[in-house]
């Protein structure tokens, strides 16, 4: 028995040994990066390995001891040290127990899901190129495309080209026209070196080393050069 005790003991103790639950759970949960999935994935692995899953899955039993209680509010400041300030004044209520706070953001996001779907995809087929760079154009998209897989709404590749190029000015119609013509269609990062490629050109900025058939022109040209 006083084994059988002490090792109860040592379970018990051990979540208290946890300083910092940023190294077990690096994302801060936060409504506008719709990265729900996999901090939720974190916290439970935490949550797990440190046999205290159960105060997410469970509802408070109806007289819980000291101990519960202890453990409980434990688990509370672990999620408070992984939410974004928006989110810990929305779940930061009297009385509530690390269940109650679980559930409670599952339903947020959950509910959330849908009308951030339609808004991102609304986004991502409007944006345009404007004064943007080719790198932060590209990136505007890519981070946009990420968010809606954050959400199940995953972007398929070729469609993602599709936006890319749609957002473009008249400038890039001659690239825009090599691109359209690939078969298959070139990837999103091909694309973008591509653009790259079209961008120092319209510039004056052309490889010293490119010869006299090295132009936008020519889709072996360019096809050669974002595939080094």
């Amino acid at each position: 028995m006083p084994a059988t005790s002490n090792t109860d003991k040592d379970a018990l103790e051990k979540p208290f040994g946890i300083n910092n639950v940023r190294a077990y759970v690096p994302l801060t949960l936060d409504l506008n990066e719709l990265n729900y999935d996999a901090w939720r994935g974190l916290f439970e692995a935490l949550c797990l390995s440190f046999g205290v899953k159960h105060h997410l899955d469970d509802p408070a039993p109806t007289n819980p001891c000291p101990e519960w209680e202890k453990m409980d509010a434990l688990v509370k400041l672990w999620l408070y040290g992984t939410l974004h300030p928006s989110l810990l004044q929305m779940i930061l209520k009297k009385g509530w127990t690390a269940n109650i706070m679980w559930t409670s953001l599952e339903s947020l996001f959950r509910d959330n899901k849908d009308a951030r779907a339609i808004e991102l995809e609304n986004d991502l087929c409007s944006i345009e190129i404007g004064d943007l760079s080719i790198a932060a154009y590209c990136q505007k998209i890519k981070v946009t495309a990420d968010l809606l897989s954050n959400i199940d709404q995953p972007v398929l590749e070729k469609t993602l080209v599709m936006y890319m190029i749609n957002g473009l000015g008249e400038k890039f119609d001659q690239v825009v026209g090599i691109i359209r013509h690939q078969q298959p269609l070139p990837s999103f990062f091909q694309v973008r070196s591509m653009l790259l490629l079209e961008r120092s050109r319209l510039a004056g900025l052309r490889p010293t080393h490119g010869s006299h058939r090295d132009n936008s022109s020519s889709p072996s040209a360019l096809v050669t050069s974002f595939g080094q």
